[in-house]
């Protein structure tokens, strides 16, 4: 989707600024009502969510995480491990919920997100209005799809060339993709080797399920799941044009229901959210 022209005298769109090696953000002016904390899928970084201020009110502020491995942080290390990655997640995002705010992830960004929230409640931080897991099955669901991580590079392109979400012009350039291949396999493995910690406490705050109504990869009912790791009431299925990835092709009704959770989670917050906030 092509962001709309600003209308003739609106103020410029907002534009990503590295304010941390973790951190894009793009500003709002003056106090915005509600921060979006945007986590990419397993390949991507920060630039997935660089179309979205265009695309939302102003009075709401894109915050978008950039993972080590990915885009300019290419040489950075990944950590261990899901939970370590968490961990920076919320050390670096910390300083950005003084006001209210959402979580959005991706595919896997949807478990990144919500353990990154889990993490910042942890540390005294009030808890997200709402995280929205796009793309993703619940968390204690197991893959059916074989892992790609341990395959030949051929085999492992093919694979990650099925899923869709790593534009064919990239694919296609053989230079570059022998810079990205290790990459790829690197984050492919740290998602694709994490399992979900039986035992841990739910979420303490809403759980909104997205899923592309062509998905093949995530079902209504596995995205459906996720009412299970939350104690507030549990929303239905969210359904929305599109593939797996229907991130990369934002439709004006994936943004409308993008928007529409967003103002009335904002507008309407639950009440023990409302006290803690």
């Amino acid at each position: 989707m092509t962001a709309p022209a600003p209308a003739p005298g609106a103020p410029a769109p907002s534009v990503f600024t590295a304010e941390s090696p973790w951190v894009r953000r793009a500003a709002r002016p003056g106090r915005p009502r509600l921060r979006l904390l945007c986590f990419p899928y397993a390949g991507m970084g920060a630039s997935l969510y660089r179309s979205w201020p265009a695309l939302l009110p102003e009075d709401i502020e894109i915050v978008a995480v950039q993972p080590p491995g990915r885009e300019d942080r290419a040489r950075d290390p990944l950590p261990s491990g899901v939970p370590a990655l968490a961990r920076a997640c919320a050390f670096a995002l910390r300083p950005y919920t003084t006001v209210p705010y959402a979580v959005y992830g991706h595919c896997a960004g949807a478990v990144l997100g919500a353990e990154t929230a889990r993490e910042l409640v942890r540390r005294g931080a009030a808890p997200p209005r709402l995280l929205i897991a796009a793309g993703h099955r619940a968390p204690h669901l197991p893959a059916r799809a074989k892992p790609l991580h341990t395959l030949p590079d051929a085999d492992f392109l093919d694979g990650v060339r099925a899923l869709g979400g790593i534009p064919g012009r990239l694919l296609g350039n053989a230079a570059f993709m022998e810079f990205l291949l290790p990459l790829l396999r690197a984050d492919f493995a740290l998602w694709e080797t994490h399992r979900h910690a039986p035992g841990a406490p739910p979420l303490p705050f809403p759980v909104l399920p997205v899923r592309g109504d062509a998905d093949t990869v995530v079902t209504e009912a596995e995205a459906a799941a996720w009412r299970e790791h939350t104690t507030a009431p549990p929303r239905d299925v969210a359904q929305v044009p599109g593939g797996h990835y229907f991130v990369n092709d934002m439709t004006p009704q994936a943004v409308a229901v993008l928007v529409a959770a967003l103002e009335t989670t904002r507008l309407h917050p639950p009440a023990e959210l409302e006290e803690a906030s």
